[in-house]
């Protein structure tokens, strides 16, 4: 039998909006409700396959109901903004999936899923599913009308109305104007509830009959309820009623399900940012017919390589590499013109290594997706490349115009900028698992991608950051990478069974505190302990079942005044250092080397920052002994030296040349100590606070205006009242009036552009700006503030970073930059250069760009990292 399926719109439209949360485009426009919608349509048409579908929305202005009773929906709050910005959105998509959208003025949408639902059983024959979240529809429910509860994925026939509710379909009214409807102002029965309602209807089989009988209810206050109130409930009953007898015509043409318009889905989901329903979507776009020119031979190579030098156009490269191969270069596509691209096979690759080395050293324009990976490969070939100078890198490109995004692979941005689908269409030659097609076609995007992106990024005044930072860039980390870091996985054997011993001590202090042992790397188990057994106070609740929480923010708030919390905080502290360092460390052991070889990730965090994986070297803890002493297992080769620079308050000097404020720019240029400063400013010569106490709010106040932080984050963290932190904000900026200036030019700038600038250029979308949520703007002024200090900050150490590189090779020294960890190089000198290493690691740093304050570079040496610090 067919089925037409009749979508409640409205329901569904507030359950997403109220089920998901922060969510926006990149304008900052809320999307929560179109992308919960969608899903539940998509569900909906995967799981069903509905032969006709439709969605009924209410119509404009007051209806029916409200000529009957005044008061109808007098308390329900207006649409809220964000969610009436959404519904042309919601009309659009559904254009879209080709799925008419019905109303009838002066009804709701329940009045016209009742007149449908009628005419479908009656009329065609149909049966119908009515797909809801609402229980008023469940009084349509019969052996051809079902219902849908797309909460619980319960389908609601009438034997399971019977069997939830106690009472038949058609008594599902009765029910409701007894209990009522508080959301609309349906006033029911006061007093009686919905499990008297079920029963009461249950034993006098229906409404009328129970008001007819109504002086034979056992239950006084459910008698009196019914007596004195008669007539509002039988409007409430005449209020809830669905009508099904509405004028409208049942046209199954209209509502038979088709095919999708793909591209205005496509276009829809880029502007919402719905990276993952695009993914879902059938990408038929093609990429241009291409012709691939095999290269037979190293004489066919060489006819190619002048052919290339001498147009000096982009050549963009794609190959395949095998890691644990003698030639890693497994396959290389070249490619400068749409239309035909190159294939050089393992064979020609084998017998032209030196060839292919002279032509990739030359300062041609060669274009790649993420050079770092091929420079790894070449030193892997043993071809010294010199950095390729003349090289460009679309996947940088994309970071640099669209910092915020996630995925920077090949197919992503080829389909985001390009609308081409660049996966494997080719038959043919196979290439291990790889066609020759297949590469010639990824040389063939990223050569479309240059031609794309590389304008854009002029535009937006990127080009010196690429060419002049993050191009040179790629090669000083594909060296790091390369050098690798040595660790003495034998103390680190050490540093684990101490590991060991304090967390078998910690933990038994623990057992004893709690009476009992118990698993404590479980929260369930955990907050059992704490907050049942030992009736610790805690107000914070998780997940929909509102478990207690045990997070670190819960820990700490417990820890000022009670032992077993901090002792809890000390053994997450040891049990992490113990399997992500001490004992993952070694496992991570080059055999080959002997070293630790790190991937720096340039294209991850939104800030232009450097991050690092396997090991991630970021967040090796400095602020306690434990963590401190994990770096003693980073050291220097026998009779080297490990030699640290560390920028020295960078972020907070950045700051005072942004913001030109007068107080925080004398400070730095008179090298004093700014904490005190700032504490002298803020708290005054009075203060009854001890000098230490007010250099460690100083500081917490420094930090914490950089990152945006109110008087609730500083009251939160100074553990004081939050009029005083307010107080303290507000002296703050009174003191340093160029900061607070400052942050509003910077906010104002925000709001009206969508993003922030760095110093240097580096862009930061950031669309929640605009958001009507509060939440996520006031996170957004947040990162407003932050992003152009921290992503200054980023740029310098790059440039250093560079600069640096440039003058070990000119000056021919033996010393290697080992390891970038946030604002601190780390080199591994050969002895007798460390002094003029140091004089020349702190000349480039300091010297990188001139700005009103002195950048500082502390320096210190040591045969390890723990050492050098």
């Amino acid at each position: 039998m067919a089925r037409l399926f009749l979508v409640d719109g409205m329901s569904h439209i507030y359950r997403a909006y109220y089920a998901i949360q922060g969510l926006t485009n990149r304008q900052g426009l809320s999307t929560n409700a179109v992308f919960g919608f969608t899903t539940m349509l998509r569900k909906l048409m995967q799981d069903e396959h509905p032969e006709y579908l439709a969605v009924t929305l209410e119509s404009k202005g007051p209806t029916v109901r409200h000529e009957q009773f005044r008061e109808y929906k007098a308390h329900r709050p207006k649409m809220p903004e964000d969610l009436a910005e959404q519904l042309p959105y919601i009309l659009r998509l559904c254009e879209a999936m080709k799925i008419p959208v019905l109303r009838y003025e002066g009804y709701e949408a329940d009045d016209v899923i009742g007149t449908l639902s009628t005419l479908a059983e009656g009329e065609s024959g149909l049966d119908v599913v009515i797909v809801t979240i609402d229980k008023d529809l469940l009084q349509l429910v019969n052996d051809r009308i079902s219902v849908l509860d797309t909460r619980s994925d319960t389908r609601y026939t009438p034997q399971k109305v019977e069997e939830k509710w106690g009472v038949r379909p058609d008594q599902i009214i009765d029910v409701l104007s007894l209990i009522g409807d508080t959301s609309d102002n349906i006033p029911g029965a006061p007093g009686i509830g919905d499990k008297g309602a079920k029963s009461l209807i249950a034993e006098f089989g229906g409404l009328d009959a129970l008001l007819e009988n109504s002086s034979k209810v056992s239950r006084k206050s459910y008698r009196t309820s019914l007596q004195e109130n008669e007539a509002s409930i039988r409007q409430s009953r005449e209020l809830l009623r669905v009508y099904r007898d509405l004028p409208l015509e049942l046209d199954l043409k209209q509502l038979e399900v088709e095919e999708p318009d793909l591209d205005a889905l496509r276009g829809l989901f880029q502007e919402l940012d719905f990276t993952t329903l695009l993914d879902d979507l059938p990408n038929d776009s093609k990429a241009p017919e291409l012709r691939v020119n095999r290269i037979g031979s190293r004489e066919e190579l060489e006819s190619l390589w002048r052919r290339i030098e001498g147009s000096r156009t982009a050549v963009a490269v794609w190959y395949r590499e095998e890691t644990e191969a003698a030639n890693p270069f497994q396959g290389i596509a070249l490619c400068d013109d749409p239309k035909s691209a190159c294939f050089i096979p393992a064979e020609v690759i084998a017998v032209s290594s030196d060839l292919l080395e002279q032509m990739f050293w030359k300062d041609s324009p060669w274009v790649f997706h993420d050079l770092k990976p091929w420079l790894l490969a070449a030193h892997r070939a043993g071809w010294k490349l010199d950095g390729m100078p003349g090289a460009l890198d679309t996947m940088l490109m994309a970071y640099l115009l669209e910092p915020n995004q996630r995925d920077f692979s090949l197919q992503k941005v080829a389909e985001s900028y390009l609308g081409l689908n660049l996966e494997s269409q080719a038959t043919g030659l196979l290439l291990q698992n790889e066609r020759p097609m297949d590469l010639c076609r990824q040389a063939m995007g990223t050569l479309l991608l240059t031609r794309t992106l590389l304008p854009r990024v002029r535009e937006k005044g990127l080009e010196r950051l690429l060419l002049e930072t993050e191009m040179p860039l790629v090669q000083v980390l594909a060296d790091m990478e390369w050098t690798g870091v040595r660790v003495d996985t034998e103390l680190l054997d050490q540093i684990s069974r101490e590991l060991d011993t304090e967390i078998a001590s910690l933990s038994a202090k623990i057992f004893r505190t709690a009476g009992e042992e118990f698993n404590l790397n479980s929260p369930r188990q955990l907050a059992h302990i704490l907050f049942e057994k030992l009736n610790l106070p805690s107000s914070r609740r998780t997940g929909k079942a509102g478990h207690y929480s045990t997070g670190v923010e819960v820990l700490e708030e417990l820890a000022y005044t009670y032992d077993i919390a901090q002792q809890i905080l000390d053994y997450r502290e040891l049990a992490k250092l113990k399997g992500t360092y001490a004992d993952a460390l070694p496992k991570l052991v080059d055999p080959r080397s002997g070293r630790i070889h790190t991937s720096y990730n340039q294209m991850v965090a939104s800030t232009g920052r450097l991050s690092s994986s396997n090991p991630n070297l970021q967040n090796i803890p400095i602020r306690t002994e434990q963590g401190r002493r994990i770096r003693r297992a980073f050291v220097a080769e026998p009779g080297w030296l490990m030699l640290s620079a560390d920028y020295s308050q960078i972020e907070l000097r950045v700051m005072a040349h942004l913001s030109e404020d007068p107080v925080l720019v004398e400070a730095f240029r008179n090298d004093e100590d700014i904490h005190e400063r700032t504490a002298r400013e803020v708290f005054g010569p009075n203060s009854p606070l001890d000098p230490r106490e007010q250099r460690r709010r100083a500081k917490v106040i420094n930090f914490g205006i950089m990152y945006g932080l109110s008087a609730y984050g500083l009251a939160k963290g100074l553990k004081i009242e939050r009029s005083e932190a307010q107080r303290f904000i507000d002296d703050y900026f009174q003191r340093y009036s160029g900061v607070s200036q400052w942050i509003q030019r910077t906010l104002e700038d925000a709001e009206k552009c969508g993003y922030v600038v760095t110093l240097f250029g580096r862009i930061r979308q950031i669309p929640e700006i605009s958001s009507r949520n509060r939440n996520l703007r006031e996170f957004a002024r947040r990162t407003a503030i932050n992003a152009p200090i921290q992503g200054t900050a980023a740029d310098l150490i790059k440039m250093a970073m560079v600069s640096i590189s440039r003058r070990l090779r000119r000056e021919g020294w033996k010393s290697k930059l080992t390891m970038q960890v946030h604002d601190e190089l780390v080199f591994e000198a050969e002895p007798g250069e460390v002094e003029a290493l140091g004089e020349a690691v702190r000349e480039e740093m300091e010297g990188v760009v001139t700005m009103s304050v002195p950048l500082k570079v502390d320096l210190h040496t040591g045969a390890s990292w723990y050492e050098a610090k």
